[in-house]
C-alpha cells in the first residue's frame, strides 16, 4: 500500500482534475509526534503497532512516539500544530476536555474543545466492587445494600487521580455516600496500584476492593484464585444509569463472567474505553488515511496484542466518548461500511 500518499489542502485541487486516490502526491514530508503512555503500557504498545503501519502506508509520514498520559495528551494535541500530533486518552477524559472539568478543567476551565476522535480501542475497563465473604453482612448482594448497612470496613481504591479512583468516588456519590462517610463509619480507605489490590485482599488487609480494569486482568485472576470467599457485589442498574447520565465517557455494558470462577453471572456496569484522537483542524485527507489504515489493519492489531483482541472495525467507529469523529475519520468509517 505504499502508493497511499498524504496530500495537503494546497494540493487538493489536483483531485478536481480527476486524479485517482492512488495517484496522490506529497506536498511535503510530515513529522508527527505520537503522544502515548508509559513504556510497556497499553498506550505505547498500541501506538507502536499503528506507527509501524502508518509509516509503511503513508508516504512522507515520519512519526516519533513519546511517553505521555491520558490527561496530558489532550493539551499537547489541542495546542500543537494540527498535522503534527496525534494522541490517546480515555473516554472519561474526553468528557473532561470538552466540558472543562476534572483535572483538565483546573488548567483549561473553558475546555479543550478542538479535539476529534479517529477510533476507539474497544478494550473496555469494567467497574466492579468485590468483598471478602467473611466481611459481608447477611442478606447483602448489592453495593447499595452494603452501603445502607454503614459498615466499618477497610476499602481499597486505585491511586488518586486514576480513572478507576475517580469512578469509585462517582459511584459513591450516586449512592449519596462520600469517602469521609466510609471513615466515619469506623472503616478506612487506601489507594493502591492494581497489583496491590490482589495482595491486600489475599493477605486479609482489606475487606472491599473497587477496581476498574480489563477482563481478564492478571491481578484479578490472582485474587479470584486465592480469595476463597470472594463475592462480587452487583451495582444497582439505576445507579449505573445515574453515573453514565451525570458524567460523560462511560459505556453501559455487562461485566463478562467467563474469566473468573468467583463470578457466577454478568452484571450491569459502567465501563471506560480509550480513544485515538487528533486536532479538529488536521487535514481531512491525512485523518482519513490514518483512520483507513487503522481499520484495514484491525486483524493485525488483534493478533499483535492480546489486550486488543476485541478491536473490531464495526465497533471502534462508535462511542468515542465526547470527542466527535474527525470528518476524515468519519469518511473512512463510512466508506468501509462501519457507520
Amino acid at each position: 500500500m505504499k502508493n497511499m500518499k498524504y496530500v495537503s489542502a494546497a494540493a487538493g485541487l489536483m483531485f478536481a482534475a480527476g486524479l485517482a486516490s492512488t495517484d496522490r502526491v506529497m506536498a511535503q514530508d510530515i513529522d508527527m509526534t505520537a503522544y502515548a503512555g508509559s513504556v510497556g503500557g497499553l498506550y505505547m504498545e498500541v501506538m507502536s503497532v499503528w506507527i509501524s503501519d502508518w509509516e509503511k502506508e503513508i508516504d512522507g509520514l515520519n512519526i516519533s512516539a513519546v511517553s505521555g498520559g491520558g490527561t496530558t495528551n489532550p493539551f499537547h494535541i489541542s495546542r500543537g500544530a494540527p498535522n503534527e500530533a496525534i494522541g490517546i486518552t480515555d473516554t472519561i477524559t474526553t468528557a473532561d476536555a470538552m466540558e472543562g472539568a476534572g483535572d483538565i478543567g483546573a488548567r483549561a476551565p473553558d475546555g479543550l474543545t478542538n479535539l476529534r476522535a479517529l477510533v476507539r480501542f474497544n478494550a473496555l475497563s469494567h467497574s466492579a466492587f468485590m468483598i471478602r465473604g467473611s466481611s459481608l453482612p447477611d442478606g447483602v448482594t448489592t453495593v447499595g445494600e452494603l452501603l445502607d448497612e454503614k459498615p466499618a470496613l477497610r476499602w481499597a481504591f486505585f491511586q488518586r487521580g486514576n480513572p478507576g479512583e475517580l469512578t469509585a468516588r462517582r459511584f459513591l456519590e450516586a449512592y449519596d455516600v462520600s469517602i469521609e462517610d466510609l471513615n466515619d463509619w469506623g472503616g478506612s480507605v487506601s489507594y493502591n496500584p492494581q497489583a496491590e489490590h490482589s495482595s491486600l485482599m489475599i493477605d486479609g488487609h482489606v475487606d472491599v476492593s473497587m477496581v476498574m480494569t480489563r477482563a481478564p486482568a492478571a491481578f484479578m485472576l490472582d485474587m479470584d484464585a486465592s480469595v476463597r470467599d470472594l463475592v462480587w457485589l452487583k451495582i444497582e442498574e439505576d445507579i449505573v444509569d445515574k453515573v453514565i447520565d451525570s458524567y460523560g465517557g462511560y459505556i453501559k455494558v455487562d461485566h463478562p463472567a467467563e474469566f473468573y470462577d468467583s463470578l457466577e453471572e454478568p452484571f450491569v456496569t459502567a465501563s471506560v474505553d480509550h480513544v485515538l484522537f487528533v486536532h479538529e483542524d488536521m487535514d481531512e485527507e491525512l485523518a482519513y488515511q490514518l483512520t483507513k489504515s487503522v481499520l484495514e489493519n484491525a486483524s493485525g492489531m488483534r493478533n499483535a496484542l492480546k489486550s486488543m483482541s476485541e478491536f473490531y472495525p464495526e465497533e471502534v467507529c462508535h462511542d468515542t466518548g465526547r470527542f466527535p469523529l474527525h470528518e476524515g475519520a468519519e469518511r473512512a468509517c463510512d466508506e468501509l461500511g462501519y457507520l
